[in-house]
């Protein structure tokens, strides 16, 4: 067994039954994640706000009634977009440096009620777009750890947290998660709130889990979705759609192998394949829609900066928003209608098929001076709200993470996170 400095190394969900049987206690565990962070901050740089004694001060406020909550006493990195009454948030911006929010967002306080504590804020890239700040990927300090939750990722994937949110418009979420060799959810929109979450496109903002297992993710989600499903789907064949996409050639060859071994994983293990009926043309014209959409609400909403402090933006926030105010309501809804087709189309296709199986990211995280990477592969499904999950599914040729995704139909979150939970065993044996 780990010694208690080595207790980052844990998820969340083993770290509870340690401390349920009395071989630690929760100031082990948090002690050892200050530690790790401590040790490796200088290098990750995951953190746009981090203070240990107010970390502490948090685990000593916990009394014994909250002690019996389901995240009692685990910490977990918040995105730097999402408002914190008790620390700063900046928004991944110099435009709002030192900026304190006056109240807590929706989920932060949803989070508390449930015993979690705060780390802190995990760097963002500005507004959740795509201008980087500065953290690298932790399994090699040359790549991105992807974007838009960059922190997020590489802070769970480092042992410095257990769990952290992020957040997914295009890819934000699944991409970084892939990157950097953790568990990524993209729950269907709308299942979880954001009241107080800075927006870049009301229309497919949606909140991103991240953790090292799935189990993790599951007590996360238990905490923050909505609604809980009805009906979730048993364990035995499942039935999933194979489908690459419309951008399949894209994909490197190390993810195209990838995701050819994972169908005959999940053949191995008695899943079922069958075809779906998702034509190329429309759903590439999705994934096309999610940029424009994008622009147009990102460009109205972030408006009144761009006129009164353009300098304090990023060179790629100030074509986003100029994109955004160039297009005309028009368009913007012609936009919309396509999504709302689409989605429909999804809906049925998907019918009597519990996941589709598809690429996470076009391959391994490139170098940062490359840019935190497309999110081609994950724009569809964000933009039709469906609930998305990505798995650690071993490395590249440069020995960097690789994941394959899963996705199901709007709603089937519980169905699409029980898949994961039977199936992530397979892709790491």
């Amino acid at each position: 067994m780990a010694g208690v400095s080595d207790l980052y190394r844990y998820t969340a969900t083993e770290l509870a039954s340690k401390i349920a049987s009395g071989q630690i206690n929760h100031t082990d565990v948090l002690e050892s994640q200050l530690a790790r962070i401590q040790a490796r901050e200088p290098h990750v740089r995951a953190w746009a706000w981090h203070d240990p004694e107010h970390v502490r001060q948090q685990l000593q406020a916990l009394n014994a009634e909250k002690l019996s909550l389901p995240l009692a006493g685990v910490a977990i990195g918040i995105k730097d977009i999402i408002d914190t009454a008790q620390m700063p948030t900046a928004y991944g911006s110099a435009a709002y440096l030192g900026h304190r929010p006056a109240v807590d967002a929706s989920v932060i306080r949803t989070l508390q009620d449930a015993g979690a504590i705060l780390m802190g804020k995990t760097v963002t890239t500005e507004f959740a777009h795509v201008h980087a700040g500065p953290t690298v990927n932790p399994h090699n300090f040359a790549h991105t750890p992807g974007g838009s939750s960059s922190g997020s990722a590489a802070a769970v994937a480092d042992g410095m947290v257990a769990m952290a949110l992020g957040s997914q418009t295009g890819g934000s979420t699944i991409r970084p998660a892939a990157f950097c060799g953790v568990v990524g959810f993209k729950p269907t929109y709308g299942r979880i709130g954001l009241e107080g979450v800075m927006p870049l496109s009301s229309a497919m903002d949606t909140m991103g889990l991240m953790a090292r297992s799935v189990d993790d993710i599951r007590l996360l989600s238990s905490v923050l979705l909505k609604s809980q499903q009805a009906n979730v789907i048993g364990t035995q064949n499942p039935v999933f759609a194979w489908y690459p996409g419309p951008e399949a050639e894209q994909v490197d060859q190390d993810s195209a192998r990838l995701l050819e071994r994972a169908r005959e994983q999940l053949k191995e293990q008695g899943a079922q394949f069958v075809a779906v009926d998702l034509p190329h043309a429309e759903f590439a014209a999705v994934g096309r829609a999610n940029r424009l959409i994008m622009a147009y609400q990102a460009g109205h909403h972030h408006e009144a900066l761009y006129r009164s402090r353009p300098e304090k933006l990023g060179a790629s926030t100030r074509k986003l928003i100029e994109t955004g105010l160039a297009m005309t309501a028009a368009q913007f809804e012609e936009e919309i209608d396509r999504v709302a087709r689409a989605r429909e189309l999804f809906q049925q296709a998907m019918s009597g098929i519990d996941a589709l199986l598809t690429f996470s990211a076009q391959g391994e995280a490139p170098r940062a001076e490359e840019g935190t990477g497309a999110s081609t592969f994950n724009r569809i499904w964000t933009t039709l709200g469906a609930p998305c999950l990505t798995l650690p599914a071993g490395l590249g040729s440069n020995g960097l993470p690789l994941g394959v995704q899963f996705v199901s139909r709007h709603g089937q979150d519980e169905t699409l996170l029980q898949l994961g939970k039977q199936f992530e065993f397979i892709f790491t044996a």
